[in-house]
Protein backbone atom coordinates (compact mmCIF):
# COMPACT_ATOMS: atom_id res chain seq x y z
CA UNK A 1 0.00 0.00 0.00
CA UNK A 2 2.67 2.85 0.83
CA UNK A 3 5.56 0.85 -1.36
CA UNK A 4 5.79 3.52 -3.93
CA UNK A 5 9.08 3.76 -5.93
CA UNK A 6 10.62 7.74 -4.24
CA UNK A 7 13.74 6.99 -5.59
CA UNK A 8 16.67 4.60 -5.82
CA UNK A 9 18.82 4.90 -2.19
CA UNK A 10 21.41 7.37 -3.98
CA UNK A 11 18.65 9.53 -5.38
CA UNK A 12 17.12 9.94 -1.61
CA UNK A 13 20.27 10.18 -0.31
CA UNK A 14 20.82 13.48 -2.25
CA UNK A 15 17.46 14.79 -0.79
CA UNK A 16 16.70 12.55 1.97
CA UNK A 17 13.46 15.46 2.87
CA UNK A 18 12.04 15.33 -0.28
CA UNK A 19 11.46 11.78 0.42
CA UNK A 20 10.19 11.85 3.78
CA UNK A 21 8.41 14.27 2.92
CA UNK A 22 6.61 12.27 0.26
CA UNK A 23 5.80 9.27 2.16
CA UNK A 24 4.36 11.63 4.93
CA UNK A 25 2.07 13.13 2.29
CA UNK A 26 0.62 9.35 1.82
CA UNK A 27 -0.20 9.09 5.94
CA UNK A 28 -4.11 9.25 6.66
CA UNK A 29 -5.16 12.41 8.36
CA UNK A 30 -5.54 10.55 11.71
CA UNK A 31 -1.69 10.05 12.05
CA UNK A 32 -0.45 13.30 10.28
CA UNK A 33 -1.09 16.26 12.38
CA UNK A 34 2.57 17.76 12.46
CA UNK A 35 2.85 20.37 9.61
CA UNK A 36 5.10 19.91 6.92
CA UNK A 37 7.22 22.78 8.16
CA UNK A 38 7.78 21.71 12.03
CA UNK A 39 8.16 17.85 10.31
CA UNK A 40 10.96 19.42 8.69
CA UNK A 41 12.84 21.27 11.68
CA UNK A 42 12.55 17.80 13.27
CA UNK A 43 14.32 16.35 10.36
CA UNK A 44 16.59 18.39 10.19
CA UNK A 45 17.68 18.19 14.15
CA UNK A 46 17.43 14.69 13.97
CA UNK A 47 19.96 14.39 11.18
CA UNK A 48 22.53 16.62 13.16
CA UNK A 49 22.67 15.24 16.37
CA UNK A 50 22.79 11.44 14.72
CA UNK A 51 25.45 12.78 12.98
CA UNK A 52 26.95 14.41 16.13
CA UNK A 53 26.64 10.73 17.87
CA UNK A 54 27.92 8.88 15.11
CA UNK A 55 31.68 11.28 15.50
CA UNK A 56 31.48 10.78 19.26
CA UNK A 57 31.59 7.12 19.08
CA UNK A 58 28.37 6.27 20.44
CA UNK A 59 25.07 4.91 19.56
CA UNK A 60 22.44 7.55 18.36
CA UNK A 61 19.60 7.43 20.26
CA UNK A 62 16.09 9.52 20.33
CA UNK A 63 13.08 9.53 21.98
CA UNK A 64 9.80 10.66 21.56
CA UNK A 65 6.45 11.00 23.14
CA UNK A 66 3.35 10.96 20.80
CA UNK A 67 3.47 9.17 17.55
CA UNK A 68 2.50 10.14 14.18
CA UNK A 69 4.03 11.46 11.35
CA UNK A 70 7.26 12.66 12.70
CA UNK A 71 7.64 8.89 13.95
CA UNK A 72 8.60 8.14 10.41
CA UNK A 73 11.71 11.04 10.85
CA UNK A 74 12.52 9.40 14.21
CA UNK A 75 12.67 5.94 12.41
CA UNK A 76 14.49 6.89 9.18
CA UNK A 77 17.63 8.46 11.29
CA UNK A 78 17.48 5.62 13.48
CA UNK A 79 18.11 3.32 10.79
CA UNK A 80 20.41 5.92 8.92
CA UNK A 81 22.63 6.13 11.88
CA UNK A 82 22.38 2.68 13.48
CA UNK A 83 20.83 3.90 16.15
CA UNK A 84 17.88 3.73 18.06
CA UNK A 85 14.41 5.17 18.54
CA UNK A 86 12.00 4.91 20.53
CA UNK A 87 8.44 6.24 20.29
CA UNK A 88 5.75 6.20 23.28
CA UNK A 89 1.94 6.47 22.46
CA UNK A 90 -0.98 4.81 24.13
CA UNK A 91 -2.43 3.73 20.97
CA UNK A 92 -1.49 0.92 19.82
CA UNK A 93 -2.98 1.29 16.21
CA UNK A 94 -0.90 4.37 15.34
CA UNK A 95 2.16 2.76 15.97
CA UNK A 96 1.00 -0.48 13.95
CA UNK A 97 0.06 1.26 11.33
CA UNK A 98 3.87 3.75 11.31
CA UNK A 99 5.56 0.42 11.41
CA UNK A 100 3.85 -0.74 8.50
CA UNK A 101 4.75 2.62 6.43
CA UNK A 102 8.62 2.57 7.28
CA UNK A 103 9.04 -0.99 6.12
CA UNK A 104 7.40 -0.17 2.92
CA UNK A 105 9.76 2.66 2.40
CA UNK A 106 12.93 3.46 4.24
CA UNK A 107 12.78 -0.32 5.46
CA UNK A 108 13.33 -1.79 2.17
CA UNK A 109 15.96 1.99 1.08
CA UNK A 110 18.19 0.78 3.82
CA UNK A 111 17.50 -2.99 3.64
CA UNK A 112 17.07 -3.32 7.80
CA UNK A 113 14.90 -4.28 9.88
CA UNK A 114 12.30 -0.98 11.33
CA UNK A 115 12.02 -3.43 14.40
CA UNK A 116 15.36 -3.12 14.88
CA UNK A 117 15.95 0.59 15.18
CA UNK A 118 12.28 1.86 16.21
CA UNK A 119 10.44 1.18 19.02
CA UNK A 120 6.94 1.57 19.67
CA UNK A 121 5.89 1.34 23.74
CA UNK A 122 2.23 1.19 23.46
CA UNK A 123 1.92 2.58 27.49
CA UNK A 124 1.39 6.10 29.23
CA UNK A 125 4.72 7.90 28.95
CA UNK A 126 5.08 8.84 32.59
CA UNK A 127 4.34 4.99 33.95
CA UNK A 128 6.53 4.12 36.69
CA UNK A 129 6.69 0.57 34.85
CA UNK A 130 6.25 1.27 30.98
CA UNK A 131 6.59 4.83 30.78
CA UNK A 132 9.94 7.00 30.12
CA UNK A 133 10.73 6.13 33.54
CA UNK A 134 12.51 2.48 32.23
CA UNK A 135 14.45 4.48 29.82
CA UNK A 136 17.79 3.70 31.78
CA UNK A 137 16.75 -0.10 31.43
CA UNK A 138 17.07 0.64 27.47
CA UNK A 139 19.59 3.21 26.86
CA UNK A 140 22.79 5.06 28.74
CA UNK A 141 22.01 7.90 26.81
CA UNK A 142 19.35 10.74 24.84
CA UNK A 143 20.48 12.46 21.94
CA UNK A 144 17.37 14.34 21.63
CA UNK A 145 14.00 14.63 23.00
CA UNK A 146 10.64 15.25 21.08
CA UNK A 147 7.20 15.93 23.39
CA UNK A 148 3.72 15.53 21.40
CA UNK A 149 1.83 13.61 23.70
CA UNK A 150 -0.61 15.42 26.54
CA UNK A 151 -0.52 18.75 26.03
CA UNK A 152 -0.06 20.08 29.90
CA UNK A 153 2.79 21.19 32.02
CA UNK A 154 2.47 18.62 34.41
CA UNK A 155 3.10 15.87 32.10
CA UNK A 156 5.78 17.90 29.98
CA UNK A 157 7.64 18.73 33.40
CA UNK A 158 7.27 14.40 34.44
CA UNK A 159 8.54 13.75 30.72
CA UNK A 160 11.80 15.99 31.14
CA UNK A 161 12.11 15.15 34.32
CA UNK A 162 12.24 11.79 33.40
CA UNK A 163 14.54 11.86 30.78
CA UNK A 164 16.53 14.41 31.84
CA UNK A 165 19.73 12.63 34.04
CA UNK A 166 19.89 10.74 30.35
CA UNK A 167 20.09 13.87 28.30
CA UNK A 168 23.87 13.92 27.08
CA UNK A 169 25.93 17.20 26.55
CA UNK A 170 24.99 18.53 23.53
CA UNK A 171 21.46 16.97 23.25
CA UNK A 172 18.67 18.63 22.10
CA UNK A 173 14.92 19.17 23.85
CA UNK A 174 12.31 19.72 21.33
CA UNK A 175 8.41 20.23 22.07
CA UNK A 176 4.81 20.45 20.27
CA UNK A 177 2.72 22.89 20.82
CA UNK A 178 5.03 24.70 23.42
CA UNK A 179 2.65 27.86 23.30
CA UNK A 180 -0.07 25.97 24.83
CA UNK A 181 -0.41 26.76 28.77
CA UNK A 182 -2.67 24.00 30.35
CA UNK A 183 -1.56 23.31 33.82
CA UNK A 184 -3.05 19.81 34.39
CA UNK A 185 -6.03 19.29 31.84
CA UNK A 186 -5.94 20.41 28.31
CA UNK A 187 -9.50 22.00 28.86
CA UNK A 188 -9.82 22.72 24.72
CA UNK A 189 -9.25 19.02 23.73
CA UNK A 190 -11.56 18.47 26.17
CA UNK A 191 -14.43 20.40 24.65
CA UNK A 192 -14.11 19.28 21.67
CA UNK A 193 -15.02 15.77 22.83
CA UNK A 194 -17.59 16.91 24.67
CA UNK A 195 -18.79 19.31 21.69
CA UNK A 196 -18.72 15.46 19.51
CA UNK A 197 -21.62 14.27 22.52
CA UNK A 198 -23.09 17.41 21.86
CA UNK A 199 -22.46 18.70 25.63
CA UNK A 200 -21.83 22.48 26.66
CA UNK A 201 -18.01 23.63 26.91
CA UNK A 202 -17.13 23.67 30.44
CA UNK A 203 -14.35 26.80 31.51
CA UNK A 204 -10.90 26.57 32.76
CA UNK A 205 -10.31 26.59 36.25
CA UNK A 206 -7.98 29.35 37.71
CA UNK A 207 -5.44 27.09 39.15
CA UNK A 208 -5.25 25.03 35.24
CA UNK A 209 -2.72 28.00 34.11
CA UNK A 210 0.63 28.19 33.54
CA UNK A 211 2.88 30.41 31.32
CA UNK A 212 3.49 28.92 28.08
CA UNK A 213 5.21 25.66 27.60
CA UNK A 214 8.14 27.51 25.75
CA UNK A 215 8.77 29.25 28.83
CA UNK A 216 8.50 26.85 31.47
CA UNK A 217 10.61 24.24 29.55
CA UNK A 218 13.29 27.15 29.05
CA UNK A 219 13.00 28.08 32.87
CA UNK A 220 13.81 23.92 33.56
CA UNK A 221 16.71 23.66 31.61
CA UNK A 222 17.98 26.74 32.81
CA UNK A 223 17.78 25.08 36.14
CA UNK A 224 19.56 22.22 35.01
CA UNK A 225 22.04 22.87 32.37
CA UNK A 226 24.91 25.72 32.52
CA UNK A 227 23.80 26.23 28.67
CA UNK A 228 20.75 26.52 27.10
CA UNK A 229 20.36 27.66 23.34
CA UNK A 230 16.99 28.43 21.72
CA UNK A 231 17.44 27.02 17.92
CA UNK A 232 16.13 28.56 15.34
CA UNK A 233 14.18 26.48 12.90
CA UNK A 234 12.49 26.05 9.59
CA UNK A 235 9.22 25.95 10.91
CA UNK A 236 9.32 29.72 11.71
CA UNK A 237 10.67 30.41 8.72
CA UNK A 238 7.74 28.20 6.18
CA UNK A 239 5.07 28.17 8.45
CA UNK A 240 3.24 31.34 6.87
CA UNK A 241 3.58 29.28 4.05
CA UNK A 242 3.04 25.63 4.44
CA UNK A 243 0.88 23.74 2.69
CA UNK A 244 -0.54 21.96 5.66
CA UNK A 245 -2.68 24.51 6.81
CA UNK A 246 -3.83 25.62 3.65
CA UNK A 247 -4.89 21.76 2.85
CA UNK A 248 -7.04 21.36 6.72
CA UNK A 249 -7.63 24.99 6.64
CA UNK A 250 -11.49 24.06 7.33
CA UNK A 251 -10.39 21.86 10.58
CA UNK A 252 -7.78 24.43 11.49
CA UNK A 253 -10.35 27.21 11.56
CA UNK A 254 -12.54 25.06 14.19
CA UNK A 255 -9.59 24.37 16.10
CA UNK A 256 -8.19 27.56 16.64
CA UNK A 257 -12.35 28.63 17.57
CA UNK A 258 -12.10 25.33 20.28
CA UNK A 259 -8.07 26.35 21.33
CA UNK A 260 -6.40 23.48 20.50
CA UNK A 261 -4.89 25.47 18.14
CA UNK A 262 -3.07 29.22 19.36
CA UNK A 263 -3.00 31.79 16.39
CA UNK A 264 -1.03 33.74 19.40
CA UNK A 265 2.40 33.22 19.25
CA UNK A 266 2.27 30.68 16.65
CA UNK A 267 5.40 30.49 16.05
CA UNK A 268 6.10 28.50 19.34
CA UNK A 269 4.27 25.90 18.09
CA UNK A 270 7.31 24.35 17.49
CA UNK A 271 10.46 25.42 19.65
CA UNK A 272 13.96 23.47 20.60
CA UNK A 273 17.02 24.17 22.82
CA UNK A 274 20.52 22.79 23.09
CA UNK A 275 22.05 21.68 26.53
CA UNK A 276 25.19 21.15 27.43
CA UNK A 277 26.84 21.55 30.69
CA UNK A 278 24.73 19.89 33.31
CA UNK A 279 24.71 21.50 36.73
CA UNK A 280 25.55 19.02 38.84
CA UNK A 281 28.21 17.97 36.90
CA UNK A 282 29.34 21.55 37.11
CA UNK A 283 28.90 21.96 40.72
CA UNK A 284 31.17 18.86 41.33
CA UNK A 285 34.19 20.04 39.07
Amino acid sequence: MYDFFLGAREEIARNETKFLIAVKRMMPRWVNSVPDSEFLSLATLLNAQGQMAVDAGRRFVSVETGVGASSLAFAYYALKYDGLALSWDSNGEKGSLIRTVCTETMGNVFAKHVDTHWKLIAYDSLSPYLGLPILPEMVSHVDLFFHDSEHTWNTVLGELKSVNQLLVDGAVVALDDANQDYLHTNIAYVNTFRRKLGLPSVSRSKDNVCLPFYQETERFLHANWGEVDYLPDLYKTNVKNDPYFAYYDAEFEIKVELGTERLEKLEHRFDSWRVSNRRDQVSKS
